[in-house]
C-alpha cells in the first residue's frame, strides 16, 4: 500500500495531507469538495493509498484520456503496476475495443453513453480470470457525465455497476461538488456509503475528511 501524498502532478509538487487511515472492505465513496478530483488525481492517488499490488483496478477517465491517465498513475504512483488497471475512456472520438493491450482499453466516444459504459466495464472486469487481491472501480469524475445525463440515470448506473467489485473491493466516484446542486449530491449520496471530502488550504496542502453521507447532509 502506497502514500501518494508527496508525488507531483504536471510537475508541480502539491501535498495532499494523509488519507484517512482506513476505508472498510467493499466500501464506495464519492472523492467529493471544493476543487475539480482530477485536478489533483485525487482519485488515482486514493486507489494508490488504499489497494495492494495484488489487486486489480476499473478506472473510467471522463476528462483526460487512458494514456494521460496512465501517465498520472505512474507518477502519483510509481511503485504500482499501470498492467493491474483496466480503463474505460470517455473522452475519445470513437469506440475501441483494445482488451488484450498492456493495459487493457476500451474507448467510448460519448460520456453519455452509459449503456455502452456498463458493458464496457463488464467485459473489462472479466479479462485475466480470477484474481489474487480485490477488484476496484474508480470514475475518476461523474461531472462531465452529469453535464449531459440526469442524476436519477447515473445513480441507477452507479448501483449497476458496483456489482462488478469484489466483495472487499472499494468503489471511488470522483465530483466537482461546485458544479453541481445540493439535489444533485442528495441523490448520489443514496448509492454510496460515505463521502471522502477534500479541501485545498491557503497553502496549497490538499486534506481529506471522510464523512457519512448523512452527516454531511445535515449540514445543507
Amino acid at each position: 500500500m502506497e502514500n501518494s501524498s508527496q508525488q507531483p502532478t504536471d510537475g508541480v509538487e502539491h501535498t495532499v495531507e494523509n488519507f484517512p487511515e482506513a476505508l472498510a472492505d467493499g466500501t464506495t465513496v464519492l472523492v467529493a469538495g471544493t476543487i475539480d478530483p482530477t485536478t489533483y488525481a485525487l482519485c488515482l492517488r486514493a486507489l494508490c493509498h488504499y489497494s495492494s499490488n495484488a489487486d486489480t483496478s476499473v478506472v473510467v477517465t471522463t476528462t483526460e484520456n487512458a494514456s494521460e491517465t496512465i501517465g498520472r498513475y505512474e507518477r502519483v504512483c510509481p511503485t504500482a503496476d499501470p498492467s493491474q488497471l483496466r480503463l474505460v475512456d470517455m473522452t475519445s472520438e470513437q469506440y475501441i475495443s483494445a482488451p488484450y493491450e498492456d493495459t487493457p482499453t476500451i474507448s467510448i466516444p460519448a460520456p453519455d453513453d452509459l449503456e455502452r459504459l456498463v458493458l464496457a466495464i463488464s467485459e473489462l472486469a472479466g479479462i485475466g480470470g480470477p484474481i489474487t487481491g480485490q477488484r476496484h472501480l474508480v470514475i475518476r469524475s461523474l461531472s462531465p457525465i452529469l453535464a449531459s445525463t440526469p442524476v436519477e440515470r447515473v445513480s441507477t448506473v452507479l448501483s449497476r455497476i458496483s456489482g462488478i467489485r469484489t466483495p472487499g473491493g472499494l468503489g471511488l466516484f470522483g465530483l466537482d461538488y461546485t458544479a453541481h446542486d445540493e439535489e444533485t449530491m442528495r441523490e448520489l449520496a443514496t448509492c454510496v456509503d460515505g463521502i471522502l471530502w477534500m479541501t485545498k488550504r491557503p497553502d496549497d496542502r490538499i486534506e481529506f475528511e471522510l464523512r457519512s453521507t448523512r452527516a454531511h447532509l445535515n449540514q445543507y
